[in-house]
């Protein structure tokens, strides 16, 4: 791997957030803050453009690199089993991931339909799709939060742990494997995770700005590269801003925003499903509010917390006492 190349494979242990410079961390106590206590008047004007483009724009091949750098022993070995790799919300680690197997000409599975999570079928799920190396980019997309609904997922692991399937890669977005490290008993071995961008990263994906705004940039966005690139599309806008919670937000508001980020997104009537409590039309207006805020987006029938209204939804969640993931 080059020398110019700054992305890194680690354990999931060691990853560490950049530290912030001193006026950085009181700015994001005051963001925190506003998080908090919003204005009334937040959240009430739609923007007229919400996307800011450039956190999906950077070079996967150097990323993809860093797997190959890491990995490139173990792929061409004959042993079998699994490596975790943990994915913060928009890291990009799941594309990257896609990106290496295209590389090595390597299968991505495909989910299981939501109707088999409440039972055990691993054969009918496998069978179709088996081969001796693949990679599961999103293993959210195997569980729900609900009755039954981690069923498929409880006898899933034991098999991928014991090599029973061959030999793969699982993209686990951070949320989702915080959750099942709780709800499942067994700790899950061989987990990793990109490093935390550091200055010299954020200058190889394209921003360029002097190394203290760099460093303070890297902290606010808690090392998340994906993160810092629309942090960083935000800071060249001067008419834009991030999005904050609505005033009146509250239980059920951060019942919509754990459990989308929970599964890395879901449709309405998955979300219906995991919410059982919130009426049809509670959680629509639950959805309005946030949408209009810019903290939700609905994308191909999917509702997701958007890039630029995490810091606040993790915000919110975090001053309520929710379980975080380790970002």
């Amino acid at each position: 791997m080059s020398q110019d190349n700054h992305w890194q494979i680690i354990k999931l242990a060691e990853f560490e957030r950049p530290s912030a410079p001193a006026s950085t961390r009181i700015e994001q106590l005051v963001q925190h803050l506003r998080n908090l206590f919003p204005s009334s008047e937040q959240g009430t004007e739609e923007s007229e453009a919400k996307d800011f483009p450039g956190y999906r724009d950077f070079d996967l091949a150097p990323a993809a690199d860093a797997l190959d750098e890491a990995w490139q022993e173990w792929l061409a070995s004959d042993g079998t089993g699994v490596k975790f790799l943990v994915s913060p919300p928009f890291s990009g680690t799941a594309a990257i991931t896609r990106a290496w197997a295209e590389r090595h000409q390597l299968p991505v599975l495909q989910a299981p339909e939501a109707e088999l999570f409440a039972g055990v079928d691993i054969k009918a799920w496998w069978q179709p799709q088996a081969a001796p190396v693949w990679v599961i980019d999103h293993l959210a997309d195997y569980w729900q939060r609900q009755t039954n609904g981690l069923a498929f997922i409880r006898a899933l692991l034991p098999k991928l742990m014991r090599g029973e399937l061959g030999k793969g890669i699982v993209v686990c977005d951070s949320w989702s494997f915080a959750f099942l490290q709780r709800a499942w008993p067994v700790h899950l071995p061989q987990v990793y995770c990109f490093s935390a961008a550091t200055e010299a990263l954020l200058q190889q994906v394209g921003i360029q700005a002097p190394s203290k705004q760099l460093r303070a940039l890297a902290a606010r966005a808690m090392g998340n590269v994906g993160l810092a690139l629309a942090l960083w599309a935000v800071t060249q806008d001067d008419a834009k801003d991030l999005p904050a919670m609505p005033a009146d937000c509250g239980d059920a508001s951060a019942f919509v925003l754990y459990a989308l980020l929970l599964h890395n997104g879901l449709s309405g009537a998955a979300l219906q499903s995991v919410l059982p409590t919130l009426a049809a039309d509670q959680l629509d207006v639950q959805l309005l509010q946030l949408q209009q805020a810019d903290l939700v987006e609905c994308n191909q029938g999917k509702w997701e917390v958007t890039v630029y209204g995490y810091l606040a939804a993790r915000d919110f969640l975090n001053s309520r006492g929710y379980f975080m993931d380790a970002f």
